[in-house]
């Protein structure tokens, strides 16, 4: 491996760590040529090895929880280290990690919503809440009228926030009712689910021309959210909602009501079970330093959103 000349700003423990790990001469040189962007270059190795290489991987990870210079990069990694420990089995040792991103004046608001969509999907509603709120911490503390100009898109965490103290018997405070007042009019969220067409065979995605949703089934392949984001960008007018769903979701669908897994009409069945309020459909495209849509905890404009996908 040629070991390149590093340049400021990186420090010069973070250079020796990184030339002590086993990582693919590509990602060197890439640290090499753009040092400033060092934390989204590793977090990328990180998820790229994460099947291949594990224990580099975990290497990369804990490299960054230690070292990185951003805190945002930091909390990435620690969220990164939870997801492939839980994949381990290792559930206690993944909750530990997210206890220590939890811990008051640590939690960044990036990964504060992360955290608080994952936790609204789990049911944790307390915590969920407690993300939210820091999330939106800028906007709790801005006037409330300002929320009526804004793009729907960042009314998202506020919004989640509004959805989760309603259903914790909270009564409505000044955002959330002007959060709220800002969606209604809309179109339904379960009538375009609705409104769902395709088959498995068409790649894994499944939507109708007139609709504003797509299902992307998840995997392990990369690119092939890449493709997903691809088809997005090509056929986006308005706003869409994208909804991640496990395959084994839709034929466990199927088998309990004797349906063709493949028939679109079993997939607008399915689509039709997901409550209106829940965290899983997401707003496309999510603003740029918001949680990618494809669920690899990054960054958009780092992850499906870079201007690499084209």
């Amino acid at each position: 491996m040629t070991e390149p000349a590093f340049s400021a700003p990186l420090d010069p423990g973070l250079v020796a760590a990184i030339l002590d790990t086993d990582l693919p001469q590509h990602v060197i040189d890439d640290l090499a040529q753009s040092p400033d962007a060092a934390g989204e270059i590793l977090l990328n190795a990180a998820y790229e090895l994460r099947g291949s290489r594990p224990d580099t991987a975990r290497r990369v990870l804990d490299l960054l929880r230690d070292r990185a210079p951003d805190a945002d990069h930091r909390q990435y990694a620690v969220h990164m280290s939870a997801r492939l420990l839980r994949e381990e089995g290792r559930t206690e040792e993944a909750d530990r990690l997210i206890e220590e991103l939890m811990r008051p004046g640590v939690l960044g608001r990036p990964m504060a919503a992360v955290l608080a969509d994952e936790f609204t999907e789990a049911g944790d509603l307390d915590r969920a809440l407690y993300c939210y709120n820091v999330a939106c911490r800028s906007l709790l503390a801005a006037p409330v009228e300002l929320v009526e100009g804004m793009d729907p898109v960042g009314l998202l965490p506020l919004t989640g926030r509004a959805r989760v103290r309603e259903r914790l018997g909270l009564p409505a405070d000044e955002h959330d009712r002007a959060v709220l007042a800002a969606g209604e009019g809309g179109p339904s969220l379960v009538d375009e689910m609705g409104r769902l067409d395709g088959t498995a065979e068409e790649g894994g995605t499944f939507e109708d021309p007139t609709a504003r949703v797509r299902v992307a089934l998840t995997g392990e392949d990369r690119s092939y959210y890449e493709d997903v984001e691809r088809g997005l960008r090509e056929s986006a007018g308005e706003l869409r909602f994208v909804v991640r769903a496990d395959p084994g979701e839709i034929d466990a669908h199927a088998r309990e009501r004797g349906l063709d897994p493949k028939d679109p009409d079993t997939l607008r069945s399915w689509a039709r079970t997901l409550d209106a309020d829940s965290a899983r459909p997401v707003v496309w495209p999510p603003e740029r330093n918001a949680a990618c849509w494809c669920g690899s905890g990054r960054k958009y404009k780092k992850c499906c959103g870079s201007p690499a996908v084209r």
